[in-house]
């Protein structure tokens, strides 16, 4: 380097059309080296340099902590290959690949910003730091929590008739359901997959500070979207919602059936309230008294519309529940998150780029990661012990020939999860998608098992980036 470049602060810019983003580098061997554009700049005098344009695919990560467990910055695979060569390093985890040092360190760690997607069915979380994304992941969380209790309530209500006849019933007096501010369960479990996830990357990356987009939902709007005056609703100038249910369905039974109605009509809860179904009106329908009591009889069924606001009320749910857990975080908006991934990303839709470009600053512009980490959030365990209601064959909850439900196989027809198991040696097989690779796989022999089951599916793959 010529000796009048040595004083030099050098500053190399990325820009879009809203904003110029700066990263500061150290010498010019390093800036020629990674052939981008440069821009010298020392007082009035520029100097600029241009070189051809270099591809650097990260295609891989691998993550370290030091001999006390607490993360510090992620390398490169070929200085972690020297480290376990040496002895100086042993892995932890498989996926994503992470190793803990045997020896001391310095502990040098930098900004690392990470930003989450929220949603009721599938988070996405991201990490930046240097400009460059360290980590993508795309977390599917559970939705089966109410068809696992409704199914958990029939046997034991079941085996409570059978075995024990006589005792009073206890189904009222728990506590935990009469507790302030109590949740239901299925929504508990998804504000802790983002509490989770929040967990994994903290226990890999040193974050620096966290930022969470909090989706906003207008109800009323998507119930109705041509509401005009929210101040003059359905229900304006009727005594009660009985009243506007028997108005809006013209006083006339809804059933649908070809006999004779009676005159007197009763207003019918869709889902019953029993199951969970509230008093909106859209889970109330007109019928007569006599279609209603064979409805009752199981003499027809009445088809009940799926809700429209379910994931959007989940949300706002989730919303408070992360704002009242005590995580500090720094909070944005989808229209914020929209605008960075369209007009400076140019990235399309996903969750996992959503979470980029919530974790970037407005106008930056960062190299992608070509790695990205899917989780599927499951059951810890199998807790059905027969075959059915009344059986009394006993199924294996534990393990069969080794391998658990969800455990993480290779066989010769591919690599899968444990999906199915069958006395026979004979399972079927998945990914982490739930789509079916094999239904019948001989596990007696030449199997391997990659991971043990841990209420946790998680799987990387390459991705091309535009």
């Amino acid at each position: 380097m010529p000796p009048q470049f040595a004083a030099l602060r050098f500053v190399v810019k990325q820009s879009c059309e809203v904003g110029i983003v700066q990263r500061k580098y150290k010498t010019l061997e390093y800036l020629i080296e990674r052939k981008t554009k440069l821009l010298l700049v020392t007082g009035d005098n520029y100097l600029t340099h241009y070189s051809l344009y270099r591809d650097e695919r990260n295609l891989m990560l691998v993550y370290v902590l030091n001999k006390h467990g607490n993360p510090l910055m992620p390398t490169k695979p070929a200085k972690a290959r020297i480290l376990l060569k040496q002895g100086k390093a042993k892995v932890i985890r498989r996926t994503p690949f992470t190793i803990k040092l045997i020896y001391g360190s310095s502990g040098y760690k930098q900004e690392i910003i990470g930003g989450m997607d929220t949603g009721s069915k599938t988070i996405g979380c991201s990490a930046i730091a240097n400009g460059k994304v360290i980590y993508q992941s795309e977390v599917v969380i559970r939705n089966d929590i109410s068809n696992k209790m409704e199914q958990r309530k029939m046997y034991r209500r079941n085996r409570r008739s059978r075995k024990t006849r006589y005792r009073a019933a206890r189904f009222n007096n728990r506590k935990s359901s009469r507790r302030l501010g109590r949740l239901a369960p299925s929504i508990r479990s998804k504000i802790n997959s983002h509490l989770r996830e929040r967990n994994f990357v903290n226990s890999i990356l040193p974050v620096t500070k966290w930022k969470v987009e909090l989706a906003q939902f207008d109800i009323h709007k998507i119930t109705n979207p041509n509401v005009i005056n929210y101040q003059n609703g359905n229900q304006k100038g009727f005594y009660n919602t009985k009243a506007y249910v028997l108005h809006r369905d013209e006083y006339k039974c809804q059933s649908g059936r070809k006999i004779k109605h009676s005159e007197k009509l009763h207003v019918h809860h869709i889902q019953f309230r029993s199951q969970g179904g509230s008093d909106a009106p859209n889970n109330l329908v007109t019928l007569c008294e006599t279609c209603h009591n064979d409805l009752h009889n199981g003499l027809f069924t009445f088809q009940s519309k799926k809700s429209k606001t379910k994931h959007a009320t989940e949300i706002g749910i989730i919303k408070s529940g992360l704002l009242k857990s005590g995580w500090q975080f720094e909070t944005t908006y989808g229209y914020e998150t929209k605008f960075k991934r369209e007009q400076c990303l140019k990235l399309d839709k996903s969750h996992t780029n959503d979470a980029i470009a919530i974790a970037c600053e407005e106008g930056e512009i960062v190299d992608r990661l070509n790695i990205l980490i899917k989780k599927r959030h499951v059951s810890k365990g199998d807790y059905k012990q027969t075959s059915s209601s009344r059986s009394e064959k006993k199924i294996p909850t534990g393990k069969l020939f080794g391998l658990r439900k969800f455990d993480l196989i290779k066989t010769k027809k591919g690599i899968g999860f444990v999906k199915g198991k069958r006395s026979s040696g004979y399972f079927a097989l998945m990914n982490i998608d739930e789509k079916i690779i094999s239904s019948s796989v001989d596990v007696k022999k030449n199997v391997i098992r990659l991971a043990a089951r841990n209420g946790n599916l998680i799987k990387s793959f390459v991705i091309q980036n535009n």
